[in-house]
């Protein structure tokens, strides 16, 4: 059974109305202030006995009333927080939580963050092409009408793609290197000391280069080569974009 309280309401209403927190309260009862049960029945019979304790601050450096009237007054959630005093990053998320648990009217500030203080990217930085590679080359895939799957690692193959009730083991590769007029892309398993791809391993490479031009080149074509320009494949480039109805 739970212990009965070993504090009168006559002192709970006291130390409610002295503290700052529910911590606090227990301590000026003379109870250890780190006992969250004590703190669940302290707070239940401040509840039956109808304690005001909105002025609780715990932790923070505000009181209720005061993040009502911020919340009010406020245009933004970045205004609410530098109205409070709070770092932009971890107090947005502590105020919005509070908000949310006092059922605060927070309608007006959503969607109002301004576009400067939080710029979308407007373009693309090349270096990170070897990043993007297979999830560009799976999306080309998949907008020209294949099935397309990701294989468990480790394999010799970035993409498994099923076209016309076959399924092609395809190996994505990209370059940000440029000689004099050509795109140079090395075609070699970095992981086993730059050894070629096994043509019995893969079907095809699906080439990227700095550009964004994109090539798709059978393993039999260049199987057993460490590095090609891919000036001399242009016949194997495919469209970077979509395909539309009319094509």
């Amino acid at each position: 059974m739970p212990r009965a309280p070993t504090y009168t309401d006559g002192m709970l209403r006291e130390a409610v109305a002295a503290s700052a927190s529910w911590r606090a309260t227990l301590r000026h009862l003379g109870l250890a202030g780190t006992s969250s049960s004590a703190i669940r029945s302290a707070r239940r019979r401040a509840d039956a006995l109808g304690l005001d304790y909105s002025h609780f601050r715990g932790q923070r450096r505000w009181t209720r009333e005061e993040l009502e009237a911020v919340v009010a007054s406020a245009q933004s959630w970045a205004e609410v927080v530098g109205g409070l005093g709070l770092s932009p990053t971890a107090g947005l998320s502590i105020v919005k939580g509070h908000a949310r648990r006092l059922g605060l009217d927070c309608t007006h500030l959503e969607g109002k963050e301004s576009t400067a203080a939080h710029p979308m990217p407007n373009r693309v930085d090349v270096a990170l092409l070897r990043r993007a590679g297979p999830m560009m080359a799976a999306a080309w895939f998949t907008m020209t009408g294949c099935d397309v799957a990701w294989p468990l690692e480790p394999c010799p193959f970035d993409l498994l793609v099923r076209w016309r009730a076959r399924t092609y083991r395809v190996q994505v590769k990209t370059t940000t290197l440029r000689i004099d007029s050509s795109w140079v892309i090395r075609l070699t398993r970095h992981h086993q000391g730059e050894a070629p791809y096994d043509v019995d391993e893969i079907d095809w490479f699906f080439l990227i280069d700095g550009d964004q031009n994109y090539y798709l080149v059978p393993v039999s074509v260049v199987g057993g080569r460490f590095l090609i320009h891919l000036a001399a494949y242009q016949q194997f480039r495919v469209r970077p974009e979509p395909m539309t109805a009319s094509d």
